[in-house]
C-alpha cells in the first residue's frame, strides 16, 4: 500500500478507533448502568413484597385464605406476580396460577432458604415459561413470594444494549462509508493531482491538471491548476530571457568571462572560446590555465582592491602575439564574491594604427622624395645661370617629378575611394565583359610596352566571352596595373594576357618570364608602398601602391588576387572573379 494511501485510509481508522474507545466508554457505562439498575430494581421488588407481606399477614393469621386470595388477584395480568405458601409448601394462593393446581413449592430455592444468599433468586419458571426474579419474606410460617419477569425488569438494560450496538454498527458505518468515499472519490483525484504534480516537478509541464466537478479537491485542483499555469508562464518568460541573453552574452565580440574566488570560470562566450579555446566552457576550467600570467594577476587583483582599472595585457598563445584590454567589475552571485571579466581585443586596432603609421611615413617619404627634386630644381633654375640645354633638362626633372607626385596622389584618392565603397553597402553592379575588359586595357598599355620592347599577347588569341557583375573602370584599372607592373619591374620581353573558367570563377591572368619574385617577398607583394626593388621600383616611376589597389579592387568584386612565382622563372598574377550568371555561360 503506498504511503498517500495510509494517509487516506488514517481518517476512517481515527474516526473507527472514536467510534470504538466511545462504544468501549458506553459498554462501562452501560454494566455500571445495569448493576445499578438491578440493584433499583431488587431494592423495589423488596420494598414491594415487604409491603404486600405486611397487607396480608392480618388475614393469614385469621386464617382467611379466600380474603388472601382476593387480595393479591388485583396483580393478575400485571408484571408482579404474588404466590403465598405455608409452611408445608403448599400454595395456598397465587396472583396469575390456580393454586389447587400448583405443585408443592417446598423446593423451590427462595422458599427453601428466602434469606441466602441475599433473598434474591433468577431463575426458570415452568408455571409462567419464562425467566423471574424472585424475592421471597417468611413471616409467621407462611412465605409471601413476589416475582417479576426479567423482560420487565431487563428491558431498560437491553434498550441500552440496543443502543449500544446500534452506535457501534453506526460508527462502523460511518467509518466503512468514509473509507468507500475517500478510496472511490478522493483518492482517484487525489492520485490524479499528485501524478500531474509529480510529472511538472519533473519537467513536463505540459502535462494537464484534472478537476472534478464536485468533492473536497475541487477547490485545490483549481488552484494547482491555476498555479501550473502560471509556472507555465513564467519558466517560459524565464526561459526566453535566457535565451535572449544567452544570445546577446555570445554575440558580444568581445571575450567575456565570469570568474569565482577560487579561480573557476564559471561562464564564458562564444568569443572567450575563440581566444582561449572550447576547453573554457568545460566545468572546472581554472583562468591560470589560459596560459597567460598577467589576466591571472589582473584577476587577484581584482578580488583584493574595490575598484581596479582596465589594464593592457600580451597574450600569446603560440600562434598570432595579441594585445587584450581587460576590465573586471565585482559582482555577488549565489552569495558569492565573482570577478565579471571583459577582453577587448586590441590586436587589429595596434596593427591599423601601426597600418596608419606606416602609410603616413610611407606616404610622406614617397611625396618627400620628388618635393625635393622639385625644390632642389626650382633653386637651381633660380639661383643658377643656365644655357637653354640646362634649363631644358631642369625643366625635364620638374616635369618628370611632378607627374610622379600626381600619379602618387591619384592613386591614393583612387584607393581611398575603393575603400569608402567596400565599406558601404554592396552595390547592385551591371553586367561587364572580361574579355572586353582586358583588350581596352591591352590598348591602354600598348605604347608603354613598346617604349619597353615587350610584346603583349593574348591567350587564347579569342578570349572566351566570360560576364561579371562589377565596374568596368575599376576592373580595367585592375588590368592596367598588372599589366604596367609587369612592364616595369620583371623584365620580361612578353607578357601574356589570359581568360579562362573555372567553376562558377573568371580567371583573368598575367603571365610573364622575367626575374620572379623571391617567396618571402610573396605574403607582402599586395601591401601599401611595399616593393620587391625600392630603388628601382622609383626609378621606374612606380607609386607601390599599384597591386594595393588590385587587391581592394578584387575584394570590392568579391573576389581575390593572387601570385604564383619564384625567382628567375618570370610570375603569373591571377585576378579570381565570381561569374554574373555561372549557369548561363560556357567554359
Amino acid at each position: 500500500m503506498k504511503h498517500r494511501d495510509l494517509i487516506l485510509l488514517a481518517l476512517p481508522v481515527s474516526i473507527l478507533a472514536l467510534v470504538a474507545l466511545a462504544v468501549g466508554l458506553l459498554v462501562v457505562q452501560f454494566r455500571a448502568f445495569e448493576r445499578s439498575y438491578m440493584d433499583d430494581a431488587r431494592e423495589n421488588l423488596a420494598q414491594r413484597t415487604r409491603f404486600i407481606a405486611e397487607l396480608l399477614l392480618p388475614d393469614l393469621r385469621r386464617g382467611d385464605v379466600a380474603s388472601v386470595a382476593k387480595r393479591i388477584d388485583f396483580f393478575r395480568g400485571k408484571p408482579l406476580r404474588i404466590t403465598v405458601i405455608d409452611a408445608k409448601g403448599t400454595v395456598v394462593a397465587d396472583s396469575d396460577a390456580n393454586a389447587s393446581r400448583l405443585a408443592n413449592h417446598a423446593d423451590r430455592p427462595e422458599v427453601a432458604d428466602p434469606a441466602e444468599p441475599d433473598g434474591f433468586v433468577t431463575r426458570y419458571s415452568v408455571t409462567m415459561h419464562a425467566w423471574l426474579l424472585y424475592h421471597a419474606i417468611r413471616e409467621e410460617g407462611w412465605t409471601i413470594r413476589a416475582s417479576l419477569p426479567m423482560s420487565a425488569v431487563g428491558g431498560a438494560v437491553s434498550q441500552v444494549r440496543l443502543t449500544v450496538a446500534l452506535a457501534l454498527l453506526l460508527g462502523a458505518g460511518l467509518a466503512g462509508g468514509v473509507a468507500l468515499y475517500l478510496f472511490l472519490r478522493v483518492r482517484p483525484h487525489f492520485n490524479a493531482l499528485q501524478n500531474s504534480a509529480v510529472a511538472i516537478a519533473r519537467g513536463r509541464l505540459e502535462t494537464p491538471i484534472s478537476v472534478p466537478h464536485v468533492g473536497p479537491l475541487r477547490e485545490l485542483s483549481k488552484a494547482v491548476a491555476v498555479m501550473a499555469r502560471q509556472l507555465r508562464s513564467r519558466i517560459d518568460d524565464l526561459r526566453r530571457e535566457r535565451n535572449e541573453f544567452d544570445a546577446l552574452f555570445n554575440a558580444l565580440r568581445e571575450p567575456l568571462l565570469l570568474v569565482s574566488h577560487t579561480g573557476e570560470v564559471l561562464s564564458s562566450n562564444r568569443a572567450a572560446a575563440r581566444l582561449f579555446g572550447e576547453a573554457i566552457r568545460r566545468p572546472g576550467f581554472r583562468i591560470e590555465r589560459t596560459v597567460c600570467p598577467e589576466l591571472v594577476a589582473y584577476v587577484r587583483n581584482a578580488f583584493e582592491a574595490p575598484t581596479l582599472h582596465g589594464r593592457e595585457i600580451p597574450f600569446d598563445d603560440g600562434g598570432t602575439p595579441r594585445s587584450l584590454l581587460a576590465h573586471a567589475v565585482r559582482m555577488e552571485r549565489e552569495g558569492t564574491l565573482c570577478i565579471l571579466l571583459l577582453l577587448t581585443d586590441l590586436t587589429d586596432l595596434r596593427r591599423l594604427e601601426g597600418f596608419r603609421t606606416d602609410f603616413v611615413a610611407n606616404v610622406s617619404h614617397e611625396i618627400k622624395t620628388p618635393l625635393t627634386a622639385i625644390l632642389s630644381t626650382v633653386e637651381t633654375l633660380t639661383d643658377t645661370p643656365l644655357d637653354d640645354g640646362g634649363r631644358a633638362k631642369c625643366l625635364e626633372i620638374l616635369a618628370r617629378q611632378a607627374r610622379r607626385l600626381n600619379d602618387l596622389v591619384q592613386d591614393i584618392l583612387s584607393l581611398a575611394a575603393i575603400e569608402r565603397r567596400q565599406t558601404a553597402a554592396p552595390e547592385d553592379f551591371a553586367p561587364v565583359r572580361l574579355d572586353a575588359v582586358a583588350a581596352d586595357a591591352l590598348a591602354l598599355c600598348q605604347d608603354e610596352a613598346e617604349r619597353a620592347g615587350v610584346t603583349l599577347t593574348l591567350s587564347p588569341e579569342t578570349l572566351p566571352a566570360l560576364s561579371v557583375k562589377g565596374d568596368a573602370r575599376l576592373l580595367e584599372q585592375s588590368v592596367v596595373n598588372l599589366i604596367g607592373n609587369a612592364l616595369r619591374h620583371s623584365g620580361s620581353p612578353t607578357v601574356e594576357i589570359g581568360l579562362r573558367r573555372e567553376g562558377s570563377d573568371a580567371l583573368l591572368t598575367v603571365r610573364d618570364e622575367g626575374c620572379g619574385i623571391a617567396a618571402e617577398d610573396q605574403p607582402r607583394l599586395f601591401e601599401r608602398f611595399y616593393r620587391v626593388h625600392k630603388d628601382r621600383s622609383r626609378e621606374k616611376g612606380g607609386t607601390g601602391l599599384g597591386l594595393a589597389i588590385v587587391k581592394h579592387i578584387a575584394l570590392l568584386h568579391r573576389g581575390m588576387v593572387d601570385v604564383v612565382s619564384a625567382p628567375g622563372q618570370g610570375a603569373c598574377f591571377t585576378l579570381r572573379l565570381p561569374l554574373a550568371n555561372p549557369s548561363a555561360q560556357n567554359a
